[in-house]
């Protein structure tokens, strides 16, 4: 359980007395979390989620606030952040940045379906058209990617340098010296399934909008297939073209390819994968020996970027 600064229920009902929700009734840290600190809550008037936020820009919390806000303006599913009485959203415990939100209905999938996909495709469509002008440049962009990706070839990754050196050289060519011109919104950038909560094939809830910035809708859609439309076999990880396509055609009914993003889906593919395999490794390096954080293997997304030709 990734719990990186830990609460007692007094403090948790503490600060709850800033709010008119009732009694507080039971705590439980979530486990899964990788980044932040975040307690399930129960009160006498609901459920709700409480998260510390332990790493980012703390000049950028009003951004995912309003962000938050924007979207559930725009009837997308997501959790939004609860006022004090005092009208403040953004407010602190132990030291931390602190954000109350309603904890949402459903489950995160685990076998997906076709089905599930396009109803992932369809609110992604939706909320790459319901950005409320608002921009924020990403700490995890392309450029960041490829800088770290490079260190970790001198270090971590000396192993792959015969197959990944010339990868990246790719990369940089293609999607940063030739700055292509492709659709830019602000995206969730880390829509994974556990960021996800279904009931049944309806997509009941998107949640964690810590990573959310202006970037490229594409690499969203990249991010998405490389977690929600991979099988895993005996002969290894495979791409499910059902999923990939259900998702696709759900999107595009909305918001249809450009000829440059068609040409560049095989390289976005590959920049979705190099993007977790460097911070999960960055990670794993940062917490290496600490007992109670997870740490998710790097492994996966190396070897999805290994076997990204067969995306083409």
């Amino acid at each position: 359980m990734s719990v990186f600064t830990p609460l007692t229920p007094d403090d948790i009902r503490q600060f709850l007395r800033q709010f008119d929700l009732g009694e507080y009734l039971h705590s439980e840290g979530i486990k899964g979390g990788s980044e932040n600190t975040n307690y399930f809550v129960d009160c006498d008037s609901g459920r709700y989620v409480l998260t510390l936020v332990e790493r980012g820009p703390i000049q950028d919390l009003p951004f995912f606030i309003q962000l938050l806000d924007c979207l559930k303006g725009a009837g997308l599913p997501v959790p939004f952040v609860h006022r004090n009485r005092d009208g403040q959203g953004l407010l602190s415990l132990k030291n931390k940045p602190a954000l109350l939100q309603p904890r949402l209905a459903g489950k995160h999938p685990e076998l997906v379906s076709a089905d599930q996909c396009a109803a992932l495709g369809a609110m992604l469509a939706k909320l790459h058209s319901a950005s409320c002008g608002l921009k924020r440049n990403s700490d995890r962009g392309p450029d960041w990617v490829l800088q770290h990706a490079r260190e970790f070839l001198s270090t971590a990754w000396q192993s792959e340098r015969d197959w990944l050196e010339p990868c990246l050289n790719q990369l940089q060519t293609e999607l940063l010296d030739n700055n292509p011109d492709l659709p830019q919104a602000v995206i969730h950038g880390d829509l994974f399934r556990d960021n996800a909560m279904f009931e049944g094939n309806q997509l009941s809830g998107v949640i964690d909008f810590y990573n959310a910035a202006t970037g490229w809708t594409l690499l969203e859609l990249a991010i998405c297939v490389n977690d929600w439309c991979i099988d895993h076999t005996d002969q290894g990880l495979q791409l499910n073209t059902d999923r990939v396509q259900a998702l696709r055609d759900s999107y595009t009914q909305q918001r249809p390819l450009t000829a440059a993003e068609i040409r560049l889906w095989p390289l976005m593919l590959q920049l979705a994968a190099l993007r977790f395999w460097v911070s999960r490794q960055q990670y794993a390096e940062q917490h290496r020996n600490q007992p109670g954080v997870l740490i998710k293997d790097p492994a996966y997304f190396r070897d999805l970027l290994k076997m990204s030709g067969e995306f083409i």
